[in-house]
């Protein structure tokens, strides 16, 4: 369980983030990292008009659909 910083100065934030992470083992980090592979896959899949990814759940690299473009 990482600790809460509160501040006003952002450079604050990103350094104690820093070195919380620096702190973690190799092993705690990848724990860290399936865990947000996993959350992200989840939220993914529970819109139901995204196409379903690969059987990797590899990442989508381009728009399957045109991109629809601002009216100028």
């Amino acid at each position: 369980m990482s600790k809460i910083l509160k501040t006003k100065i952002f450079q604050e934030v990103n350094n104690f983030d820093k070195a919380y992470w620096h702190s973690r083992t190799p092993q705690e980090r990848l724990d860290a990292a399936l865990v947000l592979i996993q959350n992200a896959k989840a939220i993914y899949n529970a819109n139901p008009l995204n196409p379903p990814l690969d059987k990797n759940g590899g990442q989508i690299l381009k728009l399957r659909t045109p991109a629809e473009r601002g009216k100028r």
